[in-house]
């Protein structure tokens, strides 16, 4: 993946000028997050979606490519083979923007609050003052302790808070232990 990565940002920056616009959209996830840290503001804690959990959970359209290809192979009139390549490039690129999507998700927890960071063009950027914090729930499923993560929810006196729960948090023992340790240190300063 890195190395479609690196063939991907070489072709933009040969078509795209260093200009504000590539500075804009092209940058890496890390750097989306510096630029909504607040002035003193310190990452405690940065990460991103396990990428092998994210794997997992596209299994199912990935078989459903293979059958395609299958029987766009077997089959002998050229509509189906046409119909099965129009929904292989469909699916295959549905793919790809959830790729993007998971690769430029952060969740980080900082000195003031916990924030989660989304998307590629259309960036989303939520956070909840730790002041604001009311309840969190850490909610593991098989494949969640096959590859070590968990979906965490962290709730806020606000209920209609935009904040969603983060989903596949590598390890979510100390991610949940960062922000237990968290919420009394705001409270104290």
């Amino acid at each position: 993946m890195r190395l479609l990565w690196r063939i991907w940002s070489g072709a933009v920056h040969a078509f795209l000028p260093r200009s504000n616009v590539r500075t804009r959209f092209f940058v890496s996830p890390s750097e989306v997050v510096k630029q909504y840290l607040l002035d003193g503001e310190e990452v405690v804690f940065e990460s991103s979606p396990d990428i092998r959990a994210w794997g997992y959970n596209q299994l199912v359209d990935l078989l459903i490519t293979l059958v395609l290809v299958v029987m766009m192979f077997v089959a002998s009139d050229s509509r189906v083979t046409a119909f099965g390549l129009i929904l292989e490039v469909l699916l295959l690129g549905s793919i790809v923007v959830r790729y993007a999507r998971h690769r430029f998700t952060r969740y980080v927890l900082t000195d003031r609050r916990v924030m989660r960071t989304s998307g590629v063009v259309d960036r989303h950027h939520e956070w909840i003052a730790w002041r604001k914090v009311t309840d969190v729930s850490v909610r593991r499923g098989l494949t969640d302790h096959w590859f070590d993560t968990a979906t965490i929810k962290i709730q806020s006196a606000n209920e209609t808070s935009g904040f969603q729960e983060m989903v596949d948090v590598p390890d979510p023992m100390k991610f949940a232990l960062t922000i237990v340790e968290m919420i009394p240190a705001s409270e104290a300063s």
